[in-house]
């Protein structure tokens, strides 16, 4: 078996909830719904910025 394998089911969707939940707290997590509709945006402004 692995070193550090979670065995407790429904252990990796807990433990996974609480990463993203912290990461969402430090500003460094964004829901993938949410990265959908952001990257565009980014995008075309960064081509507006370099005339492209």
């Amino acid at each position: 078996m692995p070193k550090n394998k979670l065995d407790v089911s429904g252990a990796d969707q807990a433990a996974n909830q609480f990463k993203e939940e912290m990461a969402e707290e430090f500003g460094m997590f964004r829901p993938a719904a949410e990265r959908d509709v952001i990257t565009p945006k980014l995008v075309e402004k960064a081509r507006k910025k370099t005339g492209k």
